[in-house]
C-alpha cells in the first residue's frame, strides 16, 4: 500500500465520535425547560370562555378587597371621631374636646390637672351627658374621681346621689344626698333643692312617705319655687289625707299657673269635702311668712 494513501477511519469509530449522547441531550433539555404550575396548565388548556370567567373572578376579588379596606378605614374613622346622632352625644363630644384643651392649659401652667377648674367643669359636663345617654357606670366612675379630687364640689356630690337614685340604690342615694345637706351652710339653693328632692324621692321609694313629704315640701318652697315639686308634694299629701298641706301646694301652683288642670281638679275636691282645711291653707298663704311652717313635721333635714 502506498504510504501517501490516507488511512480510512472506521465507520464505527466515526459514528461514535460524531453522534451526541441521546441520554445527555434529554437530561439537558429537561433541566432547561421549567415546569408549568397549575395555573399555567389550566390557562394553557382552558377555553376562551373559561379564561374570561377566571378574569372576571379575579377582578371581583380585587374589588371586594378594596371595598373591605375602605370599610375598615371608615369604621376606624367613625370610632375615633363618631358622628353624633343626639344632643347628648354632641354635648359629650364638645365636653371631651373642652377637657382636652383644659388639660393642656393646666399642664402649661404647671397646675394639678384633676383640680383645675376648667378640667373639672368639662368633666362634669361629660358626666351629665353620659347620664343622658344612659351610660351610668362610666358616669359613676368619672364623678367618683371628681369628688375624690374635689371634695367641696357640691355639684359633683349631688350628681353622685342622682346616679345612685337612677340605679335604684335608694339607701346609697339617701346617704349621699344627706351628706350634701350636712354641708348646707352657704349651699347653692339649686343644689339644696336637688338634694332635698332626692331625699324625698329616696324616702318615698323606701316606704317612708311622711318623711318623704317633708323633704319634698322643703324642696318645693326654695326660691324660685318649683311647680313640679309642688305638684309632687301636693299629690303625696293628698294621698296621705293631709288636706291643708295638699291645698297649700296646689294653691301655690295656681299662683304661677292659674290654669293648671291637676291643681284645679285636686282643689275642687278639697274645697268640697274639706273646706276648713282649704280655707286654712288660703289664710296661711295670704298671711305672710312661711305658710308651710305648721304643716311639716320636721323642720330639719328629713
Amino acid at each position: 500500500m502506498d504510504k501517501n494513501t490516507p488511512k480510512k477511519t472506521p465507520e464505527k469509530a466515526l459514528d461514535g465520535a460524531s453522534k451526541p449522547d441521546a441520554k445527555k441531550t434529554s437530561a439537558k433539555t429537561a433541566v432547561a425547560t421549567p415546569k408549568m404550575g397549575w395555573a399555567q396548565r389550566y390557562l394553557s388548556s382552558a377555553t376562551k370562555g373559561q379564561r374570561k370567567a377566571l378574569l372576571l373572578a379575579a377582578i371581583l376579588c380585587v374589588l371586594l378587597l378594596v371595598a373591605s379596606i375602605a370599610l375598615v378605614i371608615v369604621v376606624e374613622t367613625q370610632l375615633v371621631s363618631p358622628t353624633p346622632t343626639t344632643a347628648a352625644e354632641s354635648e359629650f363630644i364638645r365636653a371631651r374636646e373642652a377637657e382636652s384643651s383644659a388639660v393642656t392649659a393646666a399642664l402649661a401652667q404647671g397646675e394639678a390637672v384633676d383640680t383645675f377648674p376648667a378640667v373639672v367643669s368639662a368633666r362634669m359636663q361629660m358626666v351629665e351627658a353620659q347620664i343622658s345617654l344612659g351610660q351610668l357606670t362610666a358616669a359613676q366612675r368619672m364623678v367618683d374621681a371628681l369628688v375624690k379630687a374635689n371634695p367641696d364640689n357640691m355639684r359633683a356630690a349631688v350628681v353622685q346621689g342622682n346616679i345612685s337614685e337612677l340605679n335604684g340604690d335608694y339607701n346609697q342615694a339617701l346617704s349621699r344626698y344627706r351628706s350634701v345637706m350636712d354641708r348646707s351652710e352657704g349651699l347653692d339653693p339649686e343644689f339644696r333643692r336637688e338634694a332635698l328632692r332626692g331625699i324625698g324621692n329616696s324616702l318615698l321609694n323606701l316606704g317612708d312617705e311622711v318623711q318623704a313629704l317633708d323633704a319634698l315640701t322643703q324642696a318645693a318652697i326654695i326660691p324660685p319655687e318649683s311647680i313640679s315639686l309642688h305638684l309632687t308634694a301636693g299629690d303625696l299629701a293628698y294621698k296621705l289625707e293631709r288636706w291643708q298641706q295638699a291645698a297649700l301646694h296646689f294653691y301655690s301652683v295656681l299662683r304661677f299657673e292659674p290654669s293648671n288642670a291637676t291643681a284645679l281638679d285636686r282643689l275642687k275636691t278639697i274645697e268640697a269635702d274639706h273646706r276648713a282645711d282649704a280655707e286654712s291653707a288660703l289664710e296661711a298663704l295670704t298671711g305672710g311668712g312661711n305658710a308651710f311652717a305648721d304643716v311639716t313635721t320636721n323642720s330639719g333635714t328629713p
